[in-house]
């Protein structure tokens, strides 16, 4: 992604990925009340699902290389392997 940017297939399929999360996020009373309190403590908007969800249809495949570009450093990620010793 760093140097090349997403395909459009890939960008509609995680973008979609997102966008159906929201309402799954909030499927339940509990859920809903969770995701205020959350968002008051954090001092965000009531209404940041919606907000995120507009973000998520405005990103370009060049936003999302520019922001890998920006925040991810390859060279400095490990892999965590759990299991018994092979």
């Amino acid at each position: 992604m760093q140097v090349s940017p997403a395909t459009e297939d890939e960008l509609t399929r995680v973008k979609s990925m997102l966008l159906r999360q929201i309402p799954l996020s909030e499927a339940s009373v509990d859920e809903i009340a969770g995701g205020f309190i959350e968002r008051r403590e954090l001092d965000l908007p009531l209404d940041e699902p919606t907000v995120a969800a507009r973000r998520y249809i405005a990103l370009t495949a060049h936003d999302v290389q520019s922001a890998f570009k920006k925040w991810m450093r390859p060279d400095d990620m490990v892999r965590v392997t759990q299991g018994p010793t092979p």
